[in-house]
């Protein structure tokens, strides 16, 4: 009987060990505003979790979201792309910020066949 429980110590530690390893790992990165521009402030919200503080956000800011969804970029990168790439939960921010015209459907067409 004892080694039964020494087994099952092993077994459950190395599954402790490695659901904490693959934790670690899929821990997801903060974006963190570099200057104090209103866009840099939408930036963040909007690659954030919070629809409630990305509107909070916007409000402030005086923008328009069809403004903002067309106009303003983030590293570079127009924000949907941004939010798509760094975002917590793209699909629903960036539906928030179009107005819920942002899809991620994909067409593909065959240029050998035209």
């Amino acid at each position: 009987m004892n080694t039964l429980t020494q087994k099952m110590t092993k077994t459950l530690t190395t599954i402790v060990l490695t659901l904490s390893t693959i934790g670690m790992a899929n821990a997801a990165s903060k974006v963190v505003a570099g200057d104090d521009y209103v866009t840099s402030k939408i930036c963040v919200a909007a690659a954030g979790k919070s629809k409630i503080q990305l509107h909070k956000v916007i409000k402030e800011s005086g923008l328009s979201k069809t403004y903002i969804a067309e106009k303003v970029t983030c590293n570079n990168q127009n924000i949907v792309a941004f939010v798509q790439e760094f975002g917590d939960s793209p699909e629903k921010m960036n539906n928030a910020l179009t107005n819920g015209k942002y899809t991620t459907q994909v067409n593909i067409t065959d240029l050998a066949a035209n």
